[in-house]
């Protein structure tokens, strides 16, 4: 729930799959968008080739039309000269596909707009169907964009597509990298690379763990183990105030669950600026048969009513610096690697006929995520979007048409 700005990764608006959602949208929205219409023309995979797309484009120039007519031609006797029947009939399908949804788009919000062009398209449906862990990532920021296009549909009940298209330009505009003296409220996340030559108030440098950081491919050179000391240095001298160091004891990474021991940098810190809050992480104090550390019921743990660990590591240790020397309490950190879950939030392509009846409060169990109780409502009808906590599996943001979700 905090405001955070990611720097020197894709931003937002720049990744493949928002670019490809917001071109359906703008292609919808204005027929004649030749630069969006060509970006979709072909995605996903429709078999239209770079050649067919040639031939279209030559006969709008050559008819005097644009883009999208040359299109409609495809459709009609007389054809566009010189393209095989096959990729005739493949164009002009996919100019019917857009024709409905312009016509669908004519009395639906934008969310439901978007979620019709996912789709009709299959474009969810490879996205589901690919193995790629990534993609399943790809899901989920697209369900994000769903949730931005419900937000725009509560906040402006009369707003247009091309009003929503209109504010995501806007937005997209303002998604830049921060100065590092004006985050102002929000937390920058960034490489240590990047955070050369900067300081912050307070640090949080997570993943320290020998495999991590220092990085597996790093453990058996000295040249590279090196480099990468002289990098964990530069991470936690970049704290003015307060510094916390965090670890993962189990991490997954791609579905692969790996436990590591300690940063051997850890131990180049020296004992008397160092304010161990947790020495051991939760997962070891278990597999010692000791609850030390706060793991119980009144701690930090699952037990207890504050942090949950992140998907990425399992309950890590803890480190500050000593108060009044670059002092202050602690809190766990989440981990920081990559989940390996392969089932992303925005649930199965194929839309259910039973969107399940929620309200605040309800308890659920999902397919994959298990129990949960609902505790927020975004949205309505088959929009509708609900935020659930799944306790040690996280929050979760579901569109209630696509997911695997029942009722208790």
């Amino acid at each position: 729930g905090l405001p955070y700005k990611v720097v020197g990764g894709t931003r937002f608006y720049e990744r493949r799959e928002i670019k490809d959602a917001i071109a359906y949208l703008r292609s919808i929205d204005n027929p004649d968008d030749a630069v969006n219409l060509r970006r979709i023309l072909n995605v996903p995979k429709r078999g239209i080739g770079d050649r067919s797309e040639a031939m279209v484009a030559e006969h709008a120039e050559r008819e005097g039309k644009s883009f999208g007519e040359a299109l409609a031609d495809a459709g009609t006797e007389e054809g566009i000269f010189g393209l095989a029947g096959r990729a005739q009939k493949l164009i002009s399908e996919f100019h019917q596909l857009m024709e409905g949804l312009r016509e669908f788009a004519a009395t639906a919000s934008p969310a439901e707009v978007l979620d019709a062009a996912l789709d009709r398209s299959g474009y969810l449906a490879e996205l589901r169907a690919s193995e790629d862990p990534q993609d399943a990532t790809r899901v989920e920021n697209l369900a994000e964009l769903h949730a931005v296009a419900a937000e725009f549909a509560e906040l402006e009940p009369e707003g247009t597509l091309g009003d929503f298209l209109e504010r995501v330009s806007l937005v997209a505009d303002s998604d830049q990298i921060p100065d590092a003296g004006e985050s102002g409220g929000q937390i920058t996340l960034m490489t240590v690379h990047t955070a050369k030559g900067l300081e912050f108030p307070v640090v949080f440098v997570t993943g320290m763990e020998d495999g991590t950081f220092p990085h597996s491919r790093s453990l058996t050179d000295e040249g590279e183990l090196a480099e990468e000391r002289r990098l964990a240095y530069v991470a936690l001298t970049r704290a003015r105030e307060r510094l916390y160091v965090s670890r993962a004891a189990v991490r997954t990474a791609w579905g692969n669950p790996q436990q590591f021991p300690a940063s051997r940098f850890l131990a180049d810190v020296p004992t008397e600026v160092m304010d161990w809050r947790r020495a051991a992480s939760s997962m070891e104090s278990l597999w010692d048969g000791s609850r030390t550390g706060g793991y119980g019921s009144g701690g930090w743990g699952r037990g207890g009513s504050g942090f949950r660990g992140g998907s990425g590591g399992s309950s890590g240790s803890v480190t500050t610096t000593r108060a009044g020397s670059r002092g202050g309490t602690s809190r766990p950190g989440r981990g920081s690697g990559a989940s390996g879950e392969k089932t992303p939030s925005f649930g199965s392509a194929t839309p259910r006929a039973d969107v399940p009846n929620l309200a605040v409060g309800d308890r659920v169990t999902h397919d994959s995520y298990g129990l949960g109780t609902v505790v927020a409502l975004e949205g309505s009808g088959s929009s509708a979007v609900a935020k659930i906590d799944f306790g040690s599996g996280g929050t979760k943001r579901l569109l209630l048409r696509y997911t695997p979700v029942e009722k208790l």
